[in-house]
């Protein structure tokens, strides 16, 4: 009972200690290790703003996204990205709005459920900061749409799995794809930002 006894004290130590190790070590590129890393649903948020009668911007939010990074840092500039949204996941909290939005004059989630964004290659801009030279696809139409990206941090997550976590930030014409529906009244120019964690696929 007596050798029980400290090994009872320091067990509320020992479990919140293994939390504490599944966190960001930084942002140093050399500790991501090479390989194929698959997006985070949990941890990942799209978002597109666009102006509203130059009076505010309206924010659009992407509950599904997915998708998956190559990277390694022996070989940065051959970098590659997938990504896919769920159209139809779009809210901006307004029910009749979304709708709308969902509908032909938009996003046409009946007829094209997915905008995609794939990337190869990527440009350093410093030592957290690339941009990466990608292709959109929106309403069957696809056109290049270069990202800024910038490192959030690099570490282990909760399952002891290797992580990266980014942010992103892009800006289109919406008319470029063919959507003109109430032009120019609300805005032309989409800028969405994506912030997501990735985990290496085993």
């Amino acid at each position: 009972m007596k050798r029980l006894i400290p090994l009872l004290l320091f067990a509320p130590f020992a479990v919140l200690a293994a939390p504490a190790l599944a966190a960001s070590q930084g942002t140093d590129v050399a500790r991501i290790e090479a390989g194929t890393y698959a997006a985070d649903p949990t941890h990942t948020a799209v978002a597109a703003r666009v102006d509203h009668l130059g009076f505010s911007k309206t924010t659009l939010r992407f509950a599904k996204a997915g998708g998956e990074l190559t990277f390694d840092p022996a070989k940065p500039e051959a970098a590659t990205l997938d990504v896919s949204v769920d159209a139809a996941s779009l809210s901006t909290d307004n029910e009749a709005r979304d709708k709308e939005l969902r509908g032909a004059g938009f996003f046409n989630v009946a007829a094209f459920p997915a905008a995609h964004y794939v990337a190869g290659g990527l440009v350093r801009v410093d030592a957290t900061h690339a941009r990466v030279n990608g292709r959109l696809t929106l309403l069957g139409v696809t056109r290049d749409v270069p990202m800024d990206v910038t490192l959030i941090g690099v570490g282990t997550g909760l399952a002891n799995d290797k992580r990266i976590g980014l942010t992103g930030h892009m800006q289109f014409k919406r008319s470029d794809f063919g959507m003109k529906t109430f032009l120019p009244f609300v805005g032309d120019d989409v800028s969405i930002d994506i912030d997501a964690e990735f985990s290496k696929k085993k």
